[in-house]
């Protein structure tokens, strides 16, 4: 099916005023829930922001029955292992560097031929302290590729394959709080904002 030039013109605006009503009937039926005060087109966010701290063990010399990644869009730490029909249970793994660093790795950096593929991350530093970083940035990001960090060093992950309808990534802080070599165990600090496309890394139900 074509457009003429006519109907594209007419087309967006049209669309735009259907996203702005549906956002302002939400509102005048006092709905806790609203759009994206930056984007009408965004589903209006349902999941809060919570910090949250995780242990996860080196991926190296630790118990191999010992969680040494994160699943971020569950917010659960796993053992990295490809399932039986062929995904892999995890988005980044961590371990430790000689230097006593934590080295960040992707999914896709740790087992690039995974049967069903594995998840798209993109991996962002931070020179911001954890805290003081409201807001991910859009781009910037280097997609599956290996990164190491120190203690109270922050990395911003952009989630692509967060299963959203449209394509929209899930957008995460995580620092490093403390690294307890004899253990070789790592603790991180992590929000995550588990609706699609928004990008607040602030504690509550985010707007943008």
């Amino acid at each position: 099916m074509s457009f003429t030039p006519n109907a594209r013109r007419l087309g967006a605006p049209r669309i735009a005023r259907r996203a702005l009503s549906f956002c302002a009937a939400l509102l005048f039926a006092g709905g806790s829930a609203a759009c994206s005060d930056e984007n009408p087109f965004l589903s209006p966010a349902t999941r809060e922001n919570v910090v949250r701290t995780f242990s996860v063990w080196t991926l190296t010399g630790s118990n191999p029955s010992l969680p040494a990644a994160m699943l971020f869009t569950n917010l659960t730490p796993e053992r990295p292992q490809v399932l039986s029909n062929g995904s892999v249970n995890f988005e980044v793994a961590f371990d430790l560097t000689g230097d006593g660093k934590v080295r960040v790795i992707p999914a896709r950096a740790l087992v690039p031929q995974s049967p069903a593929g594995a998840p798209i991350v993109g991996l962002l530093r931070s020179n911001s302290a954890f805290s003081a970083l409201t807001r991910a940035p859009e781009r910037g990001y280097t997609d599956d590729s290996t990164m190491v960090v120190g203690v109270n060093e922050l990395v911003l992950v952009r989630l692509a394959s967060a299963g959203c309808i449209y394509g929209e990534p899930y957008y995460a802080k995580v620092a490093v709080d403390s690294i307890i070599a004899s253990e070789r165990r790592i603790v991180l600090r992590t929000l995550v904002n588990r609706n699609c496309g928004y990008r607040a890394l602030t504690e509550g139900l985010p707007t943008t």
